[in-house]
């Protein structure tokens, strides 16, 4: 697992963070852009994903709200398809209801290294003082994905 937040600019942040996976490309690709696949795993720990949709085109649409722990509503997460290449990178525009105003790009690689699948997550544009919250979302989100392909 590797990771790093970053600002490269005193108004965003960005958070990366790899992980490899044992698994196929295809297997964690389709877990990332098929939408039944997704709401089993996408968010943090103890979220629950109540909506999950997914056009996985340029242009296409992505759809993801979660139930947080003790939260009193749901937290919703929508945005646009700009870059989809079948297997090797999905990359999406993002704004969360949250943060309503932050228009984040979420950029999303895989590749086959030994022993499986390193997929990396790239998260741009993010709000300097919450940059560590997304970076530690990030980690638990992406032990979720471990846990549900890791063979």
């Amino acid at each position: 697992m590797s990771t790093s937040v970053a600002s490269p600019s005193p108004a965003t942040a960005f958070v990366k963070q790899s992980r490899v996976i044992r698994a196929s490309r295809q297997d964690v690709y389709d877990a990332w852009a098929k939408a039944e696949i997704l709401k089993k795993w996408f968010g943090p720990a103890g979220c629950v994903c109540t909506l999950a949709e997914t056009d996985t085109r340029v242009g296409g649409i992505f759809r993801f709200a979660c139930e947080m722990p003790g939260a009193s509503h749901s937290v919703m997460v929508e945005g646009v398809y700009t870059e989809v290449v079948p297997g090797e990178r999905l990359q999406r525009t993002g704004t969360h209801s949250a943060n309503p105003g932050d228009h984040a790009l979420l950029t999303v690689t895989f590749r086959d290294v030994e022993g499986g699948t390193e997929v990396t997550v790239l998260h741009e544009k993010l709000p300097c003082d919450n940059a560590h919250l997304y970076d530690a979302a990030w980690k638990l989100t992406l032990d979720k994905l471990v846990a549900l392909l890791d063979a």
